[in-house]
């Protein structure tokens, strides 16, 4: 494998917010310390305050388990967890100046998309059953789409190649924005031709997250990129609101798009791992969709809304539409989605999963690197299993981080029980996230089954109903069940008894992970 050369500067980036973190920590410390040896009364304040604090979560309208793992935390630390809470538990505030230009961004955007009236009435006579997700993300801003062609790639390279094509090609523009970017073999060959497409004239832009990529570019990435005139954006740096911890609030998208015309989202970064490059993992599965048509527009505003938010600059949407308009016959409805932190409670993501799964009728199918999932996910799942619905999920066999991997097999067991069938992908590292069901719709994007996709990382997704790119996922989900080992019940319960506390302990702080 080639050797990495990571940017020193982000390493001591990293290093600074880790120790100015730590001293957060020991600060609170020292203070609750303080107030327990001198200042009695304020202490035994401080502790009402705690359980005014619990009071409030509880009465919140937010996810059980978030509630539950800060409840723990300040009951067993009345003031340390009290002062833990303010700091770093409270969620994402729209009155930060930072929150404030994204979410204007956001609202700014939804304006540029298309009236999918038309579409949308076309969804409900053809599939009165699933109108009820399309309706539901219209009534989000995110419009249904016809006259759009979807081709499904099923293994990571596949899709790269692909995409270098039509960057080869792209006349205009190129939007790149990636949770992980990695200097190696592959981005060699993404650089080597953004620079030729920058130097033809086409506009490149790429946005990727600071905290996903912090340890993988190396020294003058950007000042590289930008003086070859290429646009770069570093989302939300982690050494920015410390205090608040807002480093947990990354943005998990996948999006290229080229031209407006051509684009792509899955689970891919751009890294030497996701197309096999070398075994980071074993053999990294992976999934991705390219879409050419109508339905691009909303990757193109998605993409422009974080690009604007970002720099707190107004693109002009009417730039970057597709220059001609998509001719091709195709059936179906597609409708990408995006989803955040500043949804709120509101989460587009998880809501959709639960619709697709509580309607399901035949099978609900699902591919996930991690099952970190809420109480009313879990209900969710086991009421479609003990209801007679084939429900599989496939998860990896060869884990990233064994802590996450821990609270995702101490899931199995109640899922398990209802009938629910779970496979583990046995050659390597499944990282597809795609829900599929009845034949007749699925999703795909970038969600994983995981409290931080559905509450604190920004997504995004696109459903797709009725479109004959529905039997290649299929197909591939069933092939990879031959792949992977299905997990019995019986066995799994065999588990050395220290095991099982561990990963139901974790679980209990699987908000945090």
């Amino acid at each position: 494998m080639k050797f990495k050369k990571h940017r020193f500067s982000s390493f001591l980036r990293l290093v600074l917010v880790a120790l100015m973190v730590v001293l957060q920590v020991i600060l609170v410390a020292l203070l609750v310390d303080t107030l327990r040896k001198n200042a009695l009364y304020i202490y035994i304040i401080i502790e009402i305050a705690a359980l005014i604090e619990i009071l409030v979560l509880i009465s919140q309208n937010r996810n059980s388990e978030y509630t539950i793992g800060w409840i723990v935390v300040i009951a067993l630390l009345p003031v340390f967890g009290q002062i833990l809470y303010f700091l770093w538990g409270r969620p994402v505030s729209r009155r930060s100046k930072g929150s404030m230009q994204l979410a204007d961004s956001i609202e700014y955007g939804k304006k540029a998309l298309l009236d999918d009236s038309k579409a949308f009435s076309a969804l409900s006579a053809a599939y009165p059953m699933r109108k009820r997700i399309g309706g539901y993300l219209k009534s989000k801003g995110y419009p249904v789409y016809e006259n759009t062609d979807v081709r499904y790639f099923k293994i990571g390279e596949d899709q790269f190649e692909q995409m270098l094509f039509d960057i080869e090609n792209a006349q205009r523009f190129v939007f790149l924005e990636y949770f992980i970017v990695s200097e190696g073999k592959l981005w060699d060959r993404f650089e080597e031709l953004l620079k030729k497409k920058a130097a033809q004239g086409v506009e490149v832009r790429l946005m990727y997250d600071d905290f996903g990529s912090i340890l993988t570019l190396g020294d003058g990435f950007i000042r590289r990129l930008e003086a070859s005139g290429i646009k770069v954006v570093r989302f939300n740096p982690i050494h920015k609101y410390i205090s608040r911890l807002y480093i947990n609030y990354r943005n998990h998208q996948k999006i290229c798009v080229i031209d407006g015309q051509i684009g792509y989202t899955g689970g891919t970064n751009l890294a030497d791992e996701y197309a096999n490059y070398y075994p980071k993992h074993g053999h990294w599965k992976d999934a991705a969709i390219r879409l050419e048509g109508d339905a691009v527009l909303s990757l193109t505003v998605n993409f422009l809304e974080m690009w604007d938010g970002s720099l707190n600059t107004r693109s002009n949407y009417d730039d970057y539409k597709a220059a001609d308009k998509y001719k091709g016959e195709t059936q179906g409805f597609i409708q990408p989605f995006a989803d955040g932190p500043l949804s709120g409670d509101d989460n587009p993501a998880e809501l959709v999963y639960r619709t697709i799964i509580s309607n399901a009728q035949r099978y609900v199918y699902i591919t996930t690197p991690y099952l970190v999932i809420s109480t009313s996910m879990m209900d969710t799942l086991i009421a479609a299993a003990e209801s007679g619905v084939d429900v599989r999920i496939i998860t990896p066999k060869i884990w990233d981080h064994w802590y996450v991997h821990a609270v995702t097999r101490s899931n199995y067991a109640p899922l398990l029980k209802a009938g629910v069938r779970i496979y583990e992908y046995t050659p390597g590292y499944i990282h597809a996230k795609t829900i599929i069901s009845d034949d007749e719709h699925a999703v795909t994007g970038s969600i994983n089954m995981d409290y931080r996709s559905f509450n604190l990382h920004y997504e995004n997704g696109v459903w797709i109903c009725g479109s004959p790119v529905l039997s290649n996922i299929l197909s591939d989900i069933t092939e990879t069940f031959k792949k992977s080992e299905e997990i019995k019940l019986f066995e799994h319960m065999k588990r050395p008894f220290y095991i099982r506390f561990i990963e139901n302990t974790l679980r209990i702080f699987a908000i945090f992970m």
